[in-house]
């Protein structure tokens, strides 16, 4: 049903996918392909969630492309963001884009 996903994945082999609308810690964060996994906290709209662990200084991978490197393990179901990665882009001290 079309009205269950809250999430997108945008390539095969990403490891994050991104919020369609706020997903609350604890729901179940659901593509419309059946992947689901449970949002561990809360994953804001626009925002990339983990879909299995990601170690420390792994790359984020998105749309089939590496876009971010980890600072930190990050667990699936946890918010990957600013705060746990380093952009491969721009730095996140000044620009806070990731």
């Amino acid at each position: 049903m079309a009205d269950a996903a809250n999430l997108i994945v945008l390539a095969a082999g990403d490891n994050v996918g991104i919020a369609l609308r706020d997903i609350p810690a604890g729901d179940v964060a659901a593509t419309l392909s059946g992947l689901s996994l449970r949002a561990e906290e809360a994953i804001p709209q626009g925002h990339k969630i983990a879909l299995n662990d990601i170690a420390a200084q792994q790359d984020v991978v998105r749309l089939g492309m590496p876009v971010a490197i980890t600072r930190e393990a990050i667990a699936r179901g946890h918010l990957v963001h600013v705060h746990n990665v380093a952009s491969r882009y721009l730095n996140n001290d000044e620009d806070h884009y990731e």
